[in-house]
């Protein structure tokens, strides 16, 4: 789950700036999570194994910065993800492919960045929605993003300060081709209220994969059998994701909605799949904080596709979790999804029926149902 990072144990090295007062300082962070995990339907058979990352994302980073005097700080963030079950390197293999930017912070200007980073949705909507509880409750397949498992490359991002509870960002990645400046282009914008215990959030997000093989700024969406070309072909085309979300916390009780739209564009022909797919999504959740350290969550995600395949995917998830400190959590997930209608073969030429998927966890079911029961820890450093 890209987007949650915990802070929650930092080594830090401050050095004098040219015999100034000001500061510089570099923070090393990070979070592991391991479970054991059953499925009875990944694929076309039941599994018992080793699970990186069911409940948060395991990675380590590096970020820092340095004041230059008038509030303007100069900025940097290295991400490296990785599979603790294996120990390889996530993201395609990259050694920081979860966040590798550096940019100028101001507290009266705002944030810019620029470099390999989470899109504006990410950042200011999915931290309220139901993804916080963990991937279990984000869109099967992530077809909306919602998990966050997409990155974009050669992004310059704008973040704003936050005015009496509203805060926003923009960004546009270039494709770097030459000769069309659009070609694989992205671009996102998304903005989030505060209110006491009301949020508010919506985005947009806009990316331009026409390369070869789906080559472009932003990592193509390939988890499960739910989105078109989950196999090895990558898929020349767009895809723009529009979603809104609502949280409110009163008391001990958090309460959230979300809606999305997700489309998907093919510029090349590949048989079943040749017009727009389009995803809409609805979510909500509740979590209740029994003490400080014991919470439990309950949610239903609802997906419903149409285009050359048409499938409903119904999905309810529940966890709890226990932090023996404030860097180690036990956690429990169960979660059960149904699937009914057509979806797309690996490379997009035929149909065929579309199988229970759990959030983007596993392969998708080879059957209309798969249930999945998981225990786990994380520790945080």
């Amino acid at each position: 789950m890209g987007s949650i990072k915990y802070h929650a144990c930092a080594l830090t090295f401050f050095a004098a700036a040219s015999g100034a007062s000001a500061q510089s300082s570099v923070t090393l962070y990070g979070s592991i999570d391991e479970a054991l995990a059953y499925y009875n339907n990944t694929g076309h058979a039941s599994v018992l194994q080793l699970q990186n990352a069911a409940f948060q994302s395991s990675y380590w980073g590096l970020q820092g910065n340095e004041d230059l005097g008038g509030e303007l700080k100069a900025i940097f963030a290295l991400e490296s993800g990785f599979d603790v079950t294996s120990g390889q390197l996530q993201n395609g293999g990259r050694l920081f492919g979860r966040k590798a930017y550096v940019g100028l912070a101001s507290s009266g200007l705002g944030t810019v960045t620029l470099g390999r980073q989470y899109d504006p949705t990410v950042d200011l909507v999915q931290g309220i929605t139901a993804d916080s509880y963990g991937p279990a409750f984000a869109t099967p397949g992530d077809a909306d993003n919602n998990d966050g498992t997409v990155w974009i490359d050669n992004a310059i991002k704008y973040a704003s300060p936050t005015y009496a509870g509203f805060q926003y960002e923009l960004m546009y990645a270039l494709g770097g081709v030459a000769g069309s400046i659009s070609s694989g282009h992205t671009y996102s914008a998304a903005a989030l209220y505060n209110n006491g215990g009301l949020s508010l959030a919506a985005g947009y997000l806009f990316a331009k994969n026409d390369g070869p093989n789906g080559a472009g700024s932003a990592d193509l969406t390939q988890n499960n059998s739910v989105t078109p070309l989950f196999g090895s072909v990558g898929m020349v085309g767009s895809r723009q994701i529009a979603q809104v979300a609502v949280q409110y916390v009163v008391g001990n009780l958090t309460a959230n909605a979300r809606y999305s739209n997700a489309q998907y564009k093919p510029y090349l022909n590949y048989g079943a799949f040749n017009r727009t797919q389009t995803f809409n999504i609805a979510g909500t959740s509740l979590g209740y904080q029994l003490t400080p350290a014991a919470l439990l969550a309950i949610g239903y995600n609802y997906t419903k596709s149409s285009g050359d395949s048409s499938a409903t995917y119904h999905t309810v998830a529940a966890t709890s979790s226990y932090g023996l400190s404030k860097r180690t959590t036990f956690y429990a997930t169960a979660a059960y999804s149904h699937a009914s209608g057509t979806t797309f073969s690996a490379d997009g030429a035929t149909l065929v029926p579309a199988g229970g998927t759990v959030g983007d966890l596993t392969s998708s079911s080879g059957t209309p149902n798969q249930v999945a029961l998981i225990i786990g820890i994380v520790h945080k450093f």
